[in-house]
């Protein structure tokens, strides 16, 4: 089986090679799984692209996909997700590049749900430092997820997980990529369809590369950055109520 591990980033600078790097060493120290990287720059205005450009110089198991303007993390990843099928890879790992997950926790993950036999599985944050305005959005999203559509996971729009070819196959992905949370949809739609799935502890470190980054595609510590957060949130929560149900 050969997989492909979906990596996006944002204004990463220095740590989109530094973490890609260490996720292939990672990955290419196990006999049991057998990956390709696909590197998605979506249109930073800092340096990233060089990073990114020097990982590709040293790894042959690596694609570079520069966005010509900012897609968004969503549309990112799908498009990620649309390639994995394209050139017929058995599953797909998705990981943001925010160097926020131990490498080594992820590649359990991965390796569970392949000697699994799993469709679908999510990771589990343990020791991820949230401010308390972002976990209490994720429970009121976790929340509706579970009473709209019986989805038992704590956190439906992580950014860690694993995807099988005939799952993915099976999800309108041309259709929700212009979703602001898709990923929260196919996690909805794994358990709505009823898909062999699971969900795996990975560990986080505790960096301050989880604030800087939400600056980009989450949120920050500023006042403005919590009012767009909750901005966000309520678009999320109308999408979840609205589109969904036309498509789940």
């Amino acid at each position: 089986m050969k997989g492909l591990v979906v990596i996006p980033f944002h204004n990463e600078g220095q740590v989109a090679e530094l973490y890609s790097e260490e996720l292939i060493l990672t990955f290419q120290s196990s006999n049991h799984i057998n990956v390709d990287f696909y590197l998605a720059n979506d249109f930073s205005s800092d340096d990233t692209k060089n990073y990114l450009d020097s990982i590709k110089n040293k790894y042959n198991n690596v694609v570079i996909q520069n966005n010509k303007e900012n897609l968004g993390h969503g549309k990112t990843v799908v498009n990620g997700y649309l390639y994995a099928i394209e050139n017929n890879y058995q599953y797909v790992v998705q990981i943001d590049g925010d160097n926020a997950a131990e490498p080594k926790s992820i590649m359990q993950l991965v390796k569970k749900s392949i000697d699994q036999n799993l469709d679908f599985s999510l990771a589990k944050r343990i020791n991820r430092p949230d401010k308390l305005i972002r976990k209490i959005i994720t429970s009121i999203l976790r929340i509706n997820l579970n009473f709209k559509f019986g989805v038992k996971a704590y956190d439906s729009n992580v950014g860690i997980r694993f995807m099988s070819e005939k799952f993915l196959k099976s999800i309108p992905l041309d259709t929700i990529k212009n979703f602001l949370i898709p990923n929260a949809f196919i996690t909805c739609f794994a358990y709505v369809h009823k898909f062999n799935l699971d969900e795996f502890e990975v560990l986080m470190r505790d960096n301050l590369r989880i604030e800087r980054v939400g600056e980009q595609w989450g949120s920050g510590n500023n006042i403005t950055s919590i009012i767009k957060l909750i901005k966000g949130s309520y678009n999320c929560f109308v999408e979840v109520n609205k589109d969904f149900l036309k498509i789940i």
